[in-house]
């Protein structure tokens, strides 16, 4: 568990200094910033969904799960648009904006928390942090504290809090791990993280186009992904 507190502490000292930095950056060019975190958000994405689903066989390659991606995220988005989660959350965002006197604190909460939560080094991190080896945690802890550096330089205050989902997330996978045992096979690992970053393909999709994809709407698909691998 201290891994994750490490990680946490990583997320809230990094955005405190995007926060500062934030003061001497004009606008333009934290929009063009913007744009740019987005071209490299959008190829992470790309680069994890591939890396989570294909496999190398003899000298070709095989994809999997592609209908586990796609029932996922039609079957979620689905249930996100009628449980209007996206609306759910801004207003709880804009809630704590008008209590904080803090802008668009939705905005760097919801893409930072996503960004720093589903991707694998979070998952595969926290379950091997629960059989006794942290490297994973310890060297997403300086990946993140410095990616929280850009995004709140960015998109503000909010990413501070993500540091919350970061702890929360992975501490309640670790604690799982701890008194479970080691219950996350590899195809669980793979079908979760393809789908997590295909959320994170969407967030980069959404730094650089006018038309936003509301990202929180898609969320229930990480359960769905869940409950394939529970019963099927």
């Amino acid at each position: 568990m201290i891994a994750n507190v490490v990680n946490f502490l990583a997320v809230l000292i990094g955005g405190s200094i995007g926060l500062i930095l934030k003061k001497f950056i004009k606008k333009d060019l934290c929009d063009a910033i913007l744009k740019v975190i987005g071209i490299a958000v959008i190829i992470f994405g790309i680069i994890g969904v591939i890396t989570s689903s294909i496999t190398i066989e003899g000298n070709s390659l095989k994809s999997n799960y592609e209908l586990v991606l796609l029932f996922s995220l039609v079957i979620g988005t689905l249930i996100g648009e009628l449980l209007n989660i996206d609306h759910t959350l801004n207003k709880f965002g804009n809630f704590i904006e008008r209590k904080l006197n803090k802008s668009k604190f939705s905005l760097g909460f919801i893409n930072a928390s996503l960004i720093f939560c589903v991707g694998a080094m979070a998952l595969v991190g926290s379950v091997k942090a629960g059989l006794g080896d942290s490297k994973v945690i310890y060297l997403k802890s300086l990946i993140d504290g410095i990616t929280s550096i850009v995004l709140a330089s960015t998109l503000g205050f909010g990413v501070l809090f993500a540091s919350f989902s970061v702890l929360i997330y992975q501490g309640i996978i670790t604690l799982i791990v701890l008194i479970i045992g080691d219950i996350f096979d590899t195809t669980f690992i793979n079908t979760f993280s393809m789908v997590g970053y295909a959320l994170v393909f969407c967030i980069g999709l959404n730094f650089i186009k006018e038309e936003k994809i509301k990202i929180a709407n898609m969320l229930p698909s990480l359960l769905i992904v869940i409950l394939y691998n529970i019963f099927v």
